[in-house]
């Protein structure tokens, strides 16, 4: 990850739209352009009906950028699993739900899927299905799918957890997965990785999933949802063991961060954890300790009643971190809580907050100049939550 003197920076810029050099309807261009600007996603959608030409300015990149650019409100993906429902053939069948919805708690959009929804990251949420266990990258927006090849490998089996993530330089995607196995009665682990490529490559069993090299032996990655992150193109995973190796208060020399980058396909250097970071041995890491995306830097959120501390990366070379925010937690959250993940950081320095816990889900704003958090909207007990970085009007697959 590239050292920033500068985390959380605000991430909009004013976009110049194209203009067509012909009208369409009896209204100049012009004014038909800014007219179906002022208009919500949700109605342009809607609107691509009324014919080609309507669909086609619709339909345009520099359209949907100088839409969002009007708009700059972030959206957030909340994806919900519901519970599973038995066929009169005696499978067990799971159907998911992906809600985007803008900050007041307006559901733009609902997606079904059939499936268990696994992970959500930029614009795609990964699910599982059940039957015969494959899994498949879904665009909320449109409904497009990318397939996966089947999961379960003959030589073993597989977590569920599938970390994907797009390479900025070929726009693909790629996924990993890590494989459990047995050699002579002892358990061991690979770890492969799948390219899925653009529409001609989306055809389910024409992808292969390759082996890659070992990560570093020095540090044991913790497999799990809260404890991997994905950021521009590199996958980030915290050590299992980074909780007793910071407890007697040295973690600026262990390495607690692994990462793996798409593009190169090997893994990078470790990353040594935050000085001054120190928790105590035996917690949970998993409830403890996070990774997250927040603005395009990587940070860890560390839960330590009553306050939720954000270490931001500021130079992954020297393992430079700075506790940028220190947020108070209510005391009734701490039995209930199952996580807290800082979601975004908006233009003007307030960061918006998801908390997931038994029966409780909702999002809050955190304003660092009040030192307040506010709540917004209740979103239910949900399985996974990300940012939207995409837009509706945008038909990228």
């Amino acid at each position: 990850m590239a050292s920033s003197s500068e985390p959380f920076a605000g991430q909009g810029r004013r976009v110049e739209p194209v203009r067509a050099a012909t009208n369409i309807g009896a209204l100049p261009l012009d004014a038909l352009y800014d007219i179906l600007l002022r208009l919500p996603a949700k109605e342009l959608c809607r609107l691509r009906l009324v014919c080609r030409s309507w669909r086609a300015l619709l339909s345009d990149a520099a359209f949907a950028a100088a839409h969002a650019a009007r708009y700059p409100e972030p959206l957030i993906l909340v994806g919900y699993n519901n519970d599973p429902v038995l066929e009169s053939s005696g499978d067990w069948k799971y159907q998911g739900v992906i809600s985007v919805m803008d900050l007041s708690g307006h559901v733009v959009k609902n997606l079904r899927v059939d499936g268990h929804i696994m992970n959500m990251s930029l614009h795609l949420a990964c699910v599982k299905k059940t039957g015969d266990g494959s899994c498949r990258l879904v665009n909320p927006a449109t409904g497009a799918v990318h397939h996966v090849p089947r999961e379960n490998p003959a030589y073993g089996y597989s977590d569920r957890l599938c970390p994907f993530g797009q390479v900025a330089s070929t726009r693909e995607y790629k996924v990993l997965r890590k494989v459990s196995y047995s050699l002579n009665g002892n358990p061991r682990v690979l770890y492969e990785i799948c390219t899925i490529v653009g529409r001609s490559s989306a055809v389910h069993g024409q992808a292969q999933w390759r082996m890659i090299q070992d990560p570093p032996c020095c540090i044991d990655i913790d497999w799990c949802a809260k404890a991997s992150v994905v950021i521009d193109g590199v996958v980030y995973f915290l050590s299992k063991n980074c909780a007793s190796s910071a407890g007697g208060g040295g973690s600026e020399k262990q390495d607690w961060i692994v990462s793996f980058d798409l593009e190169t396909e090997r893994w990078r250097p470790n990353i040594r954890g935050p000085q001054g970071l120190i928790i105590h041995n035996g917690l949970v890491v998993e409830k403890k300790l996070s990774l997250v995306n927040l603005n395009g830097s990587l940070v860890i959120v560390h839960v330590r009643y009553p306050y939720m501390d954000l270490w931001c990366l500021l130079d992954s070379d020297k393992g430079h971190w700075v506790r940028q925010y220190s947020i108070s937690i209510k005391a009734c959250y701490r039995r209930s809580l199952l996580s807290f993940t800082p979601l975004i950081v908006l233009d003007d320095g307030r960061i918006v907050i998801h908390i997931n816990g038994l029966g409780l889900g909702m999002l809050k704003i955190y304003d660092p100049k009040t030192n307040k958090v506010s709540s917004v909207v209740e979103t239910g007990l949900s399985s996974a939550v990300s940012v939207y970085t995409g837009t509706l009007l945008s038909l990228e697959w």
